[in-house]
């Protein structure tokens, strides 16, 4: 995996390739898992949107991992829900994560979901934040391998969250990553985290008035579309197969971006990053609801 947030524009671009731990900062996006309701209907909407194929793992304590693959290269994993919900986790690269898990918990962190191994991925762990975000930690194996960038892979995730100056500090002080603020407000809006002058991760503010009561705190990922089928092509895709959009396809720094929930109602957006604009937002739209 070679990551290359491009600056400004905010998207990854990939080339298909694995790195080896030692290329891997602490805080990069590592890994993105799906926890489900429903692990054979997931699965066959995935498949039927972007052709991803699947390897089951069993484990005695992580318990049953479905590994899903695009073109031959790991891009995410799908496991029951132990919660009733339905949702997308980010998992970001920790060299020691029982070292970074304990940082993480003196800066107001909580584990919900302890240490375990998952064979060719590594060791992960699920935590909150102060801000009452999910996030994960994976200390990778030297076989893990992490397609990014790419028609059906990760291509960018932005953190949305009320508690947007908690959420700047707490991963600031875990990972050590510098920001640069977009919009008016103080310390709101749309902030761009960095690792060693890179473009990593995005904190999106939560705008009150746009929330409902049941609004959480969350982690949109943004999964790449081949550019010969488009944004608005892959949404119909989405709507056959019985997903659900939350917004309308529309022209951002990131690209062209529709935001979708899938048949179990996990939340996840698209981009094709080809038609990103220059004069488009780099924020999502979704009003945040559950």
């Amino acid at each position: 995996m070679i990551m290359d947030w491009a600056a400004g524009g905010a998207f990854v671009v990939g080339t298909g390739l694995d790195a080896s731990r030692g290329n891997l900062l602490d805080g990069t996006p590592c890994w993105i898992e799906l926890v489900t309701t429903n692990v054979d209907k997931a699965c066959e909407f995935y498949a039927g949107l972007f052709g991803w194929e699947y390897e089951t793992h069993h484990d005695p304590r992580a318990g049953l991992h479905v590994i899903a693959a695009h073109e031959g290269f790991p891009v995410a994993s799908i496991r029951d829900s132990a919660d009733g919900r339905s949702q997308w986790r980010l998992f970001l690269a920790a060299a020691d994560s029982a070292r970074t898990a304990a940082e993480a918990g003196k800066l107001g962190a909580q584990i919900i979901v302890p240490r375990s191994r998952v064979p060719e991925l590594g060791v992960k762990l699920v935590l909150t934040s102060p801000a009452g975000d999910e996030f994960g930690l994976l200390e990778p194996d030297p076989s893990w391998q992490f397609d990014v960038g790419l028609p059906g892979t990760l291509v960018w995730a932005e953190l949305v969250t009320i508690k947007a100056q908690t959420a700047d500090h707490f991963y600031a002080e875990l990972f050590g990553y510098t920001a640069e603020q977009f919009g008016t407000e103080h310390r709101t809006g749309y902030e761009m985290w960095y690792l060693d002058e890179d473009s990593v991760l995005a904190r999106v503010s939560m705008i009150r008035e746009h929330m409902s009561a049941e609004a959480r705190p969350h982690w949109l990922l943004y999964l790449g579309v081949d550019e010969e089928v488009g944004t608005d092509e892959l949404v119909h895709r989405v709507v056959a197969l019985d997903g659900r959009i939350r917004v309308d396809p529309y022209d951002s720094s990131l690209g062209r971006v529709a935001v979708l929930r899938d048949p179990t109602g996990a939340r996840f957006a698209i981009v094709d990053p080809s038609q990103a604009s220059e004069y488009g937002t780099a924020g999502n739209d979704d009003p945040y609801d559950d």
